[in-house]
């Protein structure tokens, strides 16, 4: 396994983004969408346990355009919450964009490409499967605000899985209801997590729930593990 920063160009600059790939072999490519947090030591870890299992994984720095471009830590909350209210959507949906070709070019990647979403990052997977971004999963952890950024008439165009807990604050019941009705309107996974409060994948952020994140994480390990079975039938 290889990790390294590089760099993606983009019309108004550059963003690093985090690399983390097998040293040999092919597999699935991953895009992981932090959390609010930015592109941490637990995000990194996230890269390599993927990459170590085969996947070619980028984890891009969604925040570059800001004054406060860094990775954070859980004191650091407010300005966490302060700089994720001044992303352009629209703008990191294109470094999403950027980034998906870029794993896409990596030559230990098959050509099929998964987007993994924590909090922040729920609704950029949900988009990315909807607007023709060529990937082939995603899934959403805990993901916030994603009802705002559903469409009418969204259909994915690969499988899609949510995951949330039944105790998070940042996905009241009003919210889980909208996404399980768009969930189940696409034929999309809807899982809600007895117990679990908001980002209980991340350890460092939030008191951890070991079962739900367990649970979330072989799911999504079992959608990529299918997309190295559909690269070796075709």
């Amino acid at each position: 396994m290889a990790s390294k920063q590089i760099e993606i160009a983009t019309d108004g600059g550059k963003f690093e983004a985090y690399v983390s790939a097998p040293s040999n072999g092919k597999g699935p490519g991953v895009i992981l969408v932090s959390s609010i947090f930015g592109v941490d030591q637990g995000v990194k870890d996230a890269c390599d346990d993927l990459a170590q299992r085969g996947c070619v994984v980028l984890a891009p720095n969604f925040f570059w355009r800001d004054d406060d471009p860094g990775p954070l830590k859980a004191e650091d909350f407010q300005r966490a919450i302060a700089r994720v209210q001044r992303i352009d959507f629209p703008k990191s949906m294109d470094d999403l964009k950027r980034g998906i070709a870029e794993v896409t070019r990596h030559p230990n990647c098959n050509g099929k490409v998964a987007v993994l979403g924590f909090c922040f990052g729920g609704p950029h997977a949900w988009r990315a499967a909807c607007d023709g971004l060529g990937v082939n999963a995603a899934v959403s952890f805990h993901g916030t605000f994603v009802s705002k950024y559903m469409k009418p008439g969204d259909q994915p165009g690969c499988p899609v899985s949510f995951h949330y807990g039944d105790k998070d604050q940042f996905a009241p019941p009003p919210e889980l209801e909208a996404v399980k009705k768009v969930a189940d309107a696409t034929g999309s996974e809807f899982v809600v997590h007895p117990g679990a409060g908001h980002a209980y994948m991340m350890h460092a952020h939030s008191p951890e729930d070991k079962e739900a994140a367990r649970k979330s994480w072989d799911s999504a390990l079992q959608m990529i593990g299918a997309l190295r079975t559909q690269a070796a039938s075709e």
